[in-house]
């Protein structure tokens, strides 16, 4: 009997994770960097590890740390940026003082194999 491979697909319950995307602008006074000033898009997505594409993306970008998350298609209402910043909603994605990571957007492409959602690279700067 032979068996055919089935992608597993994602689902509105796979998409639990709160996320939200920000416009990332000058810090004010003498402290080189950025900060996350306007908001842009909250919505609720699926976080997972990077895969071996994601990393050479992130290697590429100098990335210590990079998450990969998965967010529904809005259709032309909101398409994240490489300029733009993003929080995760969650204790996995906090630093050591229990803050919430501010996640740079390294790559943004639509999902191949479901155009229902598009996939974003998120990777954390030294």
């Amino acid at each position: 009997m032979k068996t055919t491979y089935k992608r597993p697909t994602t689902s509105s319950g796979d998409l639990r994770t709160p996320i939200a995307f920000y416009r990332m602008t000058e810090n004010e006074g003498i402290e080189p960097g950025e900060m996350p000033t306007k908001p842009l898009f909250e919505c609720l997505g699926q976080a997972y590890a990077p895969s071996n594409k994601d990393n050479a993306i992130l290697e590429t970008h100098g990335v210590k740390r990079g998450v990969t998350v998965k967010i529904r298609d809005t259709r032309g209402g909101f398409f994240p940026k490489n300029n733009d910043g993003a929080v995760i909603d969650d204790y996995r994605y906090q630093n050591v003082h229990g803050e919430n990571i501010v996640w740079n957007v390294v790559d943004v492409r639509p999902d191949f194999e479901d155009d229902r959602f598009i996939v974003v690279v998120l990777g954390e700067s030294e």
